[in-house]
């Protein structure tokens, strides 16, 4: 029997939080305030999970999605069902200015709950002029519909491909690429990977572009490349923009997407971005923020946070992108990473930009902390761990370092507020929190902290 709920906030997850019969009802695609109907879908002694079947009164933060494959609502506010809709960009029914406020006060919120930290005042998130388009990496899921070969994204929760013929946080050049290059796959009767029966050749269809130039990898089962030439050449002619064509092989039962083996094909090793007055070389399968002109924002602030001095030590570094933005702020910068592609990436990146008081150190950063010993001197300290934060042995050895200054740049909300706990326990206050928009349309989170001792 459907309920009649009140959405009054957003989840970490981006879903609406309403509550009814004693429990909390999760409910993606609504907006804090508005008034639905639903259908109970998944039930826990605590919590519920339901589907959304119409806005009875609609939120002033809710807006008409501009994507055909989100989740879309008719006048009068009646659920669209179309069966499969994209998971991806989860709040383009939401104002952009309700994005960047939801983005501030799940921060806030976090920190406080799950951090115990009280009293510590969020800023605004800094977002974007045009949030759209923004995407500088993309990587399609390539399927088989029963009738024809398709690529896209997966419905939510799911592993069924939505086919797409546009994103619209991708770039238009991606969008013509990934099309196109499936089509070809198609022409030539290639079969797209079924992940049940571990058969079938191309996986996913892969592209980073940096201005106006684009990198494509083919993602495959096994090494082998029918009508290679066939499906290639006409790629080549019809995009000038495409500097190189690499084969990646990933043969394993898994869902991870790129395997150990690459082969170039095509053209170049890598491609370009500037940030600033600094190159960065991207190969294909390199780590880099996958929105540059909010890079370049979260650089800024993480400059402005790290101020100048003497020794900089940037943890979990990658191909060297903060530690190089901070490099002519200190006489010394470290960088340390525990993937050596990422390292070679970064010591070429300084060569390229001709700077020369960067060292990169490929080791797990446990283990290179604690050989480091405590901090002679002044110190700061930026690091950008995975979604999964740092550690418990990262923070203990870095209490021990004690370094003066730390600059802490976290994706998720929830590992961040227990990093910072721990951190303040150990001596630590936090003095400032900068939210950045590196993901427009979804509730993805960045966000940036100073803390000092």
């Amino acid at each position: 029997m459907p309920l009649r709920l009140e959405i009054q906030r957003l989840s970490l997850g981006g879903e609406g939080i309403a509550h009814a019969e004693g429990r909390v009802i999760f409910i993606p695609y609504t907006a804090p305030g508005d008034v639905i109907e639903a259908e109970i879908t998944e039930t826990h002694a605590r919590y519920a999970r339901a589907q959304l079947i119409k806005v009875l009164q609609p939120s002033s933060d809710r807006t008409q999605p501009p994507c055909p494959y989100h989740f879309q609502l008719r006048t009068p506010y009646s659920a669209f069902r179309t069966g499969l809709f994209c998971g991806g960009c989860s709040w383009q029914h939401l104002t952009y200015a309700a994005q960047l406020e939801a983005k501030r006060r799940l921060v806030q919120e976090t920190l406080e709950r799950l951090g115990g930290l009280k009293g510590i005042s969020v800023k605004t998130a800094l977002g974007m002029r045009d949030p759209w388009r923004y995407r500088n990496k993309v990587q399609e899921p390539v399927g088989w519909d029963g009738r024809r070969l398709i690529s896209g994204f997966y419905a939510q929760e799911s592993h069924d491909i939505v086919p797409i013929e546009d994103c619209l946080v991708q770039s238009t050049l991606s969008v013509s690429l990934i099309n196109r290059t499936r089509v070809l796959l198609e022409k030539f009767h290639v079969r797209a990977y079924d992940a049940s029966r571990h058969q079938g050749w191309i996986r996913h269809l892969w592209v980073r572009t940096a201005g106006d130039k684009a990198l494509l990898v083919l993602v495959t089962r096994s090494p082998d490349f029918a009508h290679e030439a066939q499906i290639l050449e006409p790629l080549i002619r019809e995009f000038p923009q495409l500097a190189g064509i690499h084969q990646n092989v990933n043969p394993a039962r898994t869902n991870v997407i790129l395997g150990r083996g690459w082969r170039k094909i095509y053209g170049a090793d890598f491609i370009e971005e500037r940030l600033g007055n600094l190159r960065f070389r991207l190969s294909p399968g390199s780590f880099f923020q996958v929105n540059s002109l909010q890079a370049k924002v979260l650089y800024d602030v993480a400059a402005a946070m790290a101020g100048r001095g003497d020794r900089l030590l940037d943890l979990y570094c990658g191909v060297g992108g903060i530690a190089l933005w901070l490099a002519d702020r200190f006489n010394e910068v470290g960088g340390v990473d525990e993937v050596p592609s990422a390292i070679e990436n970064a010591e070429a990146n300084a060569e390229l930009n001709g700077i020369e008081n960067a060292r990169f150190i490929a080791q797990p950063v446990e283990s290179f902390l604690r050989n480091l010993g405590r901090s002679p001197g002044p110190l700061c300290v930026t690091l950008d761990p995975p979604r999964a934060g740092c550690a418990p042995q990262v923070i203990r050895e870095l209490i021990h370092l004690k370094p003066d200054r730390l600059v802490y740049v976290s994706c998720d909300p929830g590992t961040l507020a227990r990093d910072l706990g721990l951190l303040v326990k150990g001596g630590y206050r936090v003095q400032d929190v900068q939210p950045v928009d590196l993901f427009p349309q979804t509730a993805h989170i960045e966000t940036v902290v100073k803390l000092t001792r």
